[in-house]
């Protein structure tokens, strides 16, 4: 009888599923995942008896084609526009003050779309119930659609006389010539224009997926809670058969996209006459293929900031360039999911020789001497100089932990970049890298690599010496050829 009663026991044990928290080297930081897929973050913080909610997916511009550039854009517009439960604008908007929710928010960039806002920690159960109507059951009215596709086309048609706009597009189009739509989140006219609810549906079943979402909660909580809580309101929450994300992964982009370096004149309303910018975009790791070489590029990156190291001396001491000071240079690493870019910029003074020269002088250094010296001993890059960096970088962890929506907004943009191992063991993988890591990512990535030159200039200032920046090769990047879409 005893040992009927131990195997029945036994029985009931394996049918009962036990979820811990995943350990994680971040204090207050705890990881589950449900059966779904759905991952979940909790920072404990109780400073203040607030919640910092967001929920998360992987995709966005990155994940786009041709044919639907723009529309997850559109698709997070649509978010805030009614659901099963509250059924219109106005329903939402009231849930949310009700809850006491004063600023909320959603953002489409290239590897992520967002939603968050911060409740009182009472209202946790509320503002999880909340998006996850929000996030599995949008009405997408066709009145309301209709009304949000002439907000989005308005954006997009103001976007093309902004001068950042212009320089992005122009900069992704020559840089990622194989499908430059996948950096660009604003998307086509034409796209948005012709745009069904058919189409959104589509990104729905495809990719606002448990597998492919996750939720990130901080403040004063408590992990086991939010986790019970979770459980309850998503359990429920299935993967279609159209269901991406999980391990399914992206294609990267050429790293080598260009047989030579492509030179632009941006004519920008911007800058006054007496200032010259340059730039100089080159192909970096990408998190989705090269994350390891990431780790290198980061150290890199803050050791360019180094004013004492041979990377700025060399730049603010040249008489011809005219950079005031350190503060005028720089460089770095942007760690993307399949976009990742290098770049370098100064400021330069407009006396002297011209912007050409300046231009053409400046790229020769960088690509010439201003590299070569990266590889030497006592510029800069030494062993040393790197401890410092990782101090610097654990110490910038340390201050990211100051608030919980601080850091929870870091991690999720990692979480959608890189994924959520990625930014947990960062700091130990940071740690790994030495002088010969950074000399492999300058072989790999910067030495004789082909990349995007851009001198910014007044109007008035290219319309006097339009002649020069055309005898050296300098092609205009306007509004009327920067957009791929053109």
């Amino acid at each position: 009888m005893k040992k009927r009663i131990f195997v029945e026991l036994l029985f009931l044990c394996a049918l009962v599923h036990f979820t811990f928290a995943q350990a994680t080297p971040i204090e207050g930081l705890f990881r589950y995942r449900l059966d779904n897929g759905l991952e979940l973050f909790v920072m404990e913080n109780d400073s203040a008896p607030l919640a910092y909610i967001e929920i998360a997916i992987r995709g966005g511009a990155v994940t786009q084609t041709k044919e639907n550039c723009g529309l997850f854009h559109l698709y997070e517009h649509m978010m805030f526009k009614g659901n099963e439960k509250y059924k219109n604008q106005k329903a939402c908007t009231e849930a949310l003050n009700k809850m006491g929710v004063s600023d909320w928010n959603g953002t489409t960039g290239i590897d992520r779309v967002n939603y968050f806002f911060t409740v009182p920690s009472s209202l946790v159960y509320d503002g999880l119930e909340y998006w996850s109507y929000a996030i599995r059951t949008p009405l997408m009215d066709r009145d309301e659609f209709e009304k949000e596709k002439n907000v989005v086309l308005a954006e997009i048609s103001g976007g093309q006389s902004e001068s950042g706009r212009i320089f992005a597009a122009g900069l992704f189009k020559t840089l990622f010539p194989e499908s430059p739509w996948r950096l660009d989140s604003s998307g086509a006219l034409s796209t948005i224009k012709n745009a069904t609810i058919e189409q959104l549906r589509q990104i729905q079943k495809e990719y606002y997926v448990p597998q492919n979402t996750a939720l990130f909660v901080g403040g004063d909580v408590k992990h086991d809670e939010v986790y019970s809580i979770v459980k309850k309101i998503y359990g429920s929450w299935e993967n279609g058969p159209q269901a991406k994300g999980g391990s399914v992964k992206v294609s990267t982009p050429d790293k080598a996209p260009l047989k030579n370096d492509v030179k632009y004149v941006f004519a920008d309303d911007r800058m006054g006459g007496n200032i010259i910018q340059f730039v100089y975009y080159l192909r970096g790791p990408d998190a989705e293929t090269d994350a390891m070489d990431t780790y290198p590029a980061d150290v890199w990156a803050y050791l360019l900031a180094n004013p004492s190291g041979s990377f700025l001396q060399s730049l603010t001491a040249d008489k011809d360039l005219m950079i005031p000071d350190a503060d005028y240079a720089g460089g770095g690493y942007s760690t993307m999911r399949a976009s990742g870019m290098i770049n370098f910029s100064a400021a330069m003074l407009n006396q002297g020789s011209s912007a050409v020269q300046k231009g053409e002088k400046l790229l020769k250094m960088i690509k010439g001497p201003v590299l070569e010296n990266m590889y030497k001993t006592g510029t800069g890059f030494e062993n040393e100089n790197i401890l410092k960096v990782k101090q610097t970088l654990e110490d910038s962890r340390i201050y990211s932990m100051e608030t919980a929506q601080k850091f929870l907004s870091s991690l999720s943009a990692t979480w959608a970049s890189s994924g959520a191992d990625y930014f947990i063991e960062y700091d130990s993988n940071i740690q790994k890298v030495q002088k010969t890591d950074i000399s492999k990512y300058l072989d790999k990535y910067v030495k004789d690599k082909m990349g995007v030159a851009v001198l910014f200039v007044s109007p008035s200032y290219f319309e006097e010496n339009k002649n020069e920046f055309d005898k050296y090769g300098w092609k205009v990047l306007n509004k009327d050829n920067a957009f791929w879409w053109q």
